[in-house]
């Protein structure tokens, strides 16, 4: 929703913009230009009604082009559809970079003013020190093998009490438990016992920050413009500054270690590295938690899917100890549930809105027919490609929970640019496996362990907040309460988990 502040914020950058415009007349050798329905605002405002969807909206409307442009007031968005362009992009990774993006992200997301501090962060090849870079670099290693499994292993320990308690509860707020749980166990598995977000004023402060991105990230007057977001960042910073000065770093995760050691090494003061960490946590909940929520709601909204895993997972991923303890084990999910995984990427291909960004550094002639000029942006939303046939054949429209199930042959899905929830090659998310092993041992333990129905008995799909600027994997608006209880087949039985180190990764397509 765009609030008054946000339009007045953005009149005033149309009065700018108008008298601006002239100098973003389009090149004959850019791609094709749309217009929208409200002369130089009307883009804006998708994207603030939108969010990352509106690029995918916009690519619907013209499905006769390959890559269209878009003016945003003082710059354009390239926007992509097609594999063989992606695979251009992928081909000019030089000039079509993510690098400096993220330096955005310390600025307009995590706050960052200091000219100093960014100077440090900016990349390279624009004069900086490359800090942000080397960050993402450095943080690669910590998210695989062992210390991944290192990782797993608190994150279980820790998401294992919501379980137990979910059958104490018979009626509850499904997405709010999957919020819950989610929070609790993915900061306490990167930052440790110290870890600030315990706090449930600093879990909110942080929620405050993340649902009011969209008005925040423009970075004008966000004191004013976006104050409930702004107050919740320097709280959540303050935490961190907190956490920070006490040790915090040497008692969490290998990843918040190896963080802690490049920014210090790299120059940046802690109360700088304190606002860069307040974005970190996106990568770990924004798309967690709805990817949970909707996994949950899929499954069970399908139960002839359900009971071919749930056996897939009995037959395959549980240890009966002689006490009669039933342990999931997480190698065995990752190896030996192909439904159960195939499934959990469907539901991906299906829900997700993500959009691979990139910024033109120079300007690039792609793929030897469309000028795209520097200082613009391209984007590549998966929502059009979601359903396009000669992607995904011709089952492209309906939802098939074997579809990446292995056959033996070269598969339409494996294709470059098919597949874009984790983003597009070279810059894949790193986090991945991390995530995809939350998820499914939770959702393996819940549908093991409990039926769920809503209130009201039908699984109707909730509203969903589209104009959220980082989660991909549609949050939902309103509440959706939910009936549970336990398995009859399961009655008194003591559960736990087994994780098998150095085998944290899931084999996932990534475009």
């Amino acid at each position: 929703m765009i609030d008054t502040t946000q339009l007045l914020m953005i009149g005033a950058l149309a009065a700018l913009g108008y008298f601006m415009f002239n100098g973003l007349r389009h090149d004959p050798r850019e791609p094709p230009f749309v217009t929208s329905g409200i002369p130089i605002l009307g883009h804006m405002f998708g994207m603030l009604w939108y969010g990352v969807g509106h690029w995918g909206n916009q690519a619907k409307k013209h499905p006769e082009h390959p890559i269209i442009s878009l003016d945003m007031l003082f710059t354009k968005f390239y926007v992509i559809t097609s594999p063989d362009l992606m695979q251009a992009v992928q081909r000019n990774a030089k000039t079509l970079s993510f690098e400096p993006l993220l330096l955005f992200g310390a600025r307009n997301i995590s706050g960052i003013s200091n000219p100093k501090a960014l100077d440090i962060l900016r990349e390279t090849d624009a004069g900086g020190q490359g800090l942000g870079t080397k960050i993402m670099h450095a943080m690669t290693p910590t998210l695989v093998g062992r210390p991944l499994d290192q990782m797993n292993i608190q994150m279980i320990r820790l998401i294992q009490p919501f379980i137990e308690n979910m059958g104490e509860t018979p009626t509850f707020d499904l997405y709010e438990w999957c919020k819950d749980a989610t929070m609790a166990a993915s900061t306490e598995a990167t930052y440790g016992p110290m870890n600030p977000y315990k706090d449930k004023d600093i879990q909110d402060a942080w929620w405050d920050f993340e649902t009011g991105l969209g008005a925040l990230i423009a970075n004008t007057l966000p004191w004013l413009t976006a104050r409930k977001a702004w107050q919740g960042r320097r709280k959540v910073a303050d935490a961190i500054l907190k956490y920070m000065q006490e040790g915090g770093p040497a008692q969490g995760s290998e990843l918040t270690a190896v963080r802690w050691k490049e920014c210090m090494a790299g120059g940046l003061s802690i109360e700088d590295y304190s606002k860069l960490e307040v974005g970190m946590l996106i990568a770990f909940v924004s798309n967690t938690v709805p990817a949970m929520f909707w996994c949950l709601f899929d499954l069970y909204d399908r139960p002839k899917l359900l009971d071919e895993l749930r056996k897939e997972i009995e037959e395959n991923a549980i240890v009966v100890a002689a006490d009669r303890t039933h342990s999931i084990n997480l190698t065995a999910i990752r190896e030996q549930c192909p439904l159960l995984l195939s499934t959990f990427q469907e539901i991906l291909r299906t829900r997700s809105n993500s959009s691979p960004t990139r910024l033109v550094t120079k300007d690039t002639l792609l793929a030897d027919k469309y000028l795209l000029k520097a200082g613009n942006t391209v984007s590549m939303p998966s929502n059009p490609m979601a359903r396009r046939q000669e992607v995904w054949g011709d089952t492209s429209e309906s939802f098939d929970e074997r579809r990446f199930m292995n056959s033996g042959e070269k598969k339409d899905s494996r294709r470059p640019g098919g597949f874009l929830t984790f983003g597009l090659s070279p810059t894949i998310c790193p986090g991945r496996h991390f995530a995809s092993s939350e998820i499914l041992l939770l959702v393996a333990m819940v549908i093991l362990r409990y039926d769920i129905v809503p209130v009201g008995g039908v699984w109707k799909e909730p509203s969903k907040d589209t104009s959220s600027m980082v989660s991909i994997m549609g949050p939902i608006k309103e509440k959706f309460l939910v009936n549970s209880s336990p398995r009859k087949e399961y009655t008194g039985t003591k559960w736990g988990f087994h994780v098998e180190e150095g085998k944290g990764q899931f084999p996932l397509v990534i475009g």
